[in-house]
């Protein structure tokens, strides 16, 4: 039972110092309390936390057009965020915790606006079929994070240029291309604004949990509000980092990937005779905790189908165990990823 509610807002834009203070509210969050944080950053490429930069973004052309790239602690895809787009972050107990409910708030933060949107699939909220809102979850300790994005005036033209979107996965959207896919809300009510969305999406959070809520407002200029604990200034530090941002890119020696009905997979294996020395595994699977896994598994075995497969089933019942809130999109998860691998192996 929610007992009381925090709201938190932010004048900064910069994406490392606003996933650090998002993650910092998730591992912070006390019994009884649900959190809503609304923040913006400017010219920015976030990813999952099991992605490819090199494969999922443009790095020359935003390296050439000062574009910020950040790593997110939750799965799924690339997204670009620049000021026309607004970001929402629940952050719940695992007791109140309910993906329904918390993109419900966004549904009827927007109806009185005259916007009639719905879910579609686990992670999109969409109006007239297109998607303008595309979420993500994590979990640490006993708490929830569910976060998204909600584009108003974004600009689609650059989206589409620092976003390499593979092939397969706007066919699978049944879509020509990045832009095709999303849609800006002030095409369906011109006068929105960020701010009225602001106003819209922590009313309905008030309403939806009904109780009186503590109001923080984080300033670029005065740092008074700023968390004052080495753990949050680490954490900006991390998330600012060229290895947490772009990660070790070693020479591998085998490359697949594959696109199944949950999301992309690459596999790259580093090997030493036939067995696999390094291996990374990059996606933009929903079940982040379960993609991190994968790497230590496949470590250490042959280069053989079979025992690759072996290993994901040897390791089922630890994973459903330790990801015991996310049974249901593990388990396709795991069967796909055994076929395939002994197919290709």
């Amino acid at each position: 039972m929610v007992q009381r509610i925090k709201i938190l807002s932010t004048d900064i834009k910069n994406p490392w110092i606003n996933l650090a203070l998002e993650e910092y509210f998730l591992v912070n969050q006390k019994p009884g309390e649900a959190t809503l944080f609304l923040w913006q950053n400017k010219d920015t490429v976030v990813i999952g936390r099991n992605q490819n930069p090199w494969t999922e973004c443009n790095i020359p052309l935003m390296e050439e057009d000062n574009i910020r790239l950040a790593r997110r602690i939750t799965g799924g895809g690339a997204v670009f965020h620049d000021i026309g787009n607004l970001n929402f972050s629940f952050i719940l107990n695992l007791d109140t915790y309910d993906v329904k409910r918390q993109c419900g708030i966004i549904i009827k933060a927007l109806a009185p606006l005259g916007i009639e949107a719905e879910m579609s699939g686990r992670n999109d909220i969409v109006v007239d079929g297109k998607k303008f809102s595309g979420n993500a979850f994590g979990i640490r300790g006993m708490n929830g994070l569910h976060h998204g994005t909600i584009l108003i005036s974004a600009n689609k033209e650059r989206m589409a240029r620092y976003l390499t979107v593979s092939a397969d996965k706007i066919k699978a959207k049944g879509v020509t291309s990045v832009k095709s896919r999303v849609t800006n809300l002030c095409d369906i009510k011109p006068d929105l604004t960020p701010g009225i969305i602001k106003e819209a999406v922590t009313k309905a959070f008030q309403n939806e949990y009904g109780v009186e809520g503590e109001v923080i407002h984080f300033s670029e200029q005065d740092r008074s509000m700023w968390p004052d604990d080495p753990f949050f200034r680490n954490i900006i530090a991390r998330n600012s980092s060229w290895e947490w941002n772009f990660g070790e890119t070693p020479d591998f020696d085998v490359t697949i990937k594959n696109r199944f009905s949950w999301g992309g997979v690459e596999f790259y294996f580093k090997l030493d005779g036939a067995v696999i020395k390094k291996a990374e595994v990059y996606s933009d699977a929903l079940c982040e905790e379960l993609i991190a896994e994968l790497p230590g598994i496949l470590q250490g075995a042959r280069l053989n189908g079979r025992e690759l497969s072996d290993r994901l089933t040897e390791r089922e019942q630890h994973l459903y165990n330790g990801l015991a809130k996310d049974k249901e999109s593990v388990k396709p998860v795991l069967n796909d990823l055994a076929s395939w691998l002994i197919n290709e192996f």
